[in-house]
């Protein structure tokens, strides 16, 4: 409990990138990932916060994606697998769309009871669509520590370095 959960690298590139793994993997097992290619093209983005949303390149480089990326398809995921995943991927989707709003936010009523019922419910989801992903990553259990972080600190966003990562070009330039 030294170190707060830190919503990027937890939820962005952690636990919405396992599923985005495991949706893909199911997806290509069934022959569905040019279905859902489709279905992502076609997706009306007004509206959404969603700056990145290109079907081909998200398909193409589904292994290789930032979390601008994970961002977005976490937004618009649950419409667009409805019919190509069994229902347990589908609810996990959900459950984590209601996860990344109540983490986002910075003001909502009862926030550590709504929280901590939500991140039980995705556990639950999760160990029912992929035990071993339960089971090997700890990132999924960081989350259990979440609401008291927000509770103690604050909005989980005040802990967010995501706006600190732009500054690892810099670096990777000097290093060249």
């Amino acid at each position: 409990m030294d170190t707060l959960t830190e919503i990027l690298h937890t939820i962005l590139l952690g636990v919405v990138k396992y599923f985005w793994g495991q949706t893909v993997f199911l997806l290509e097992k069934s022959k569905l990932l040019h279905l859902f290619q489709t279905c992502l093209k076609m997706i009306n983005k007004d509206g959404l916060n969603a700056p990145c949303l290109n079907a081909d390149y998200i398909c193409h480089y589904k292994g290789s994606l930032i979390s601008k990326h994970f961002k977005s398809l976490a937004q618009v995921m649950p419409f667009l697998i409805y019919d190509l995943v069994p229902p347990t991927v589908l609810n996990g989707w959900t459950v984590m769309g209601e996860l990344i709003v109540l983490v986002w936010h910075t003001k909502i009523a009862d926030t550590k009871a709504k929280l901590t019922r939500t991140i039980d419910y995705f556990l639950n989801m999760t160990a029912q669509c992929a035990l071993s992903i339960l089971m090997s990553k700890p990132k999924l259990n960081f989350l259990v520590h979440l609401p008291a972080y927000i509770q103690w600190f604050g909005p989980a966003i005040i802990f967010l370095t995501e706006q600190y990562e732009s500054f690892n070009h810099v670096f990777r330039l000097s290093c060249i």
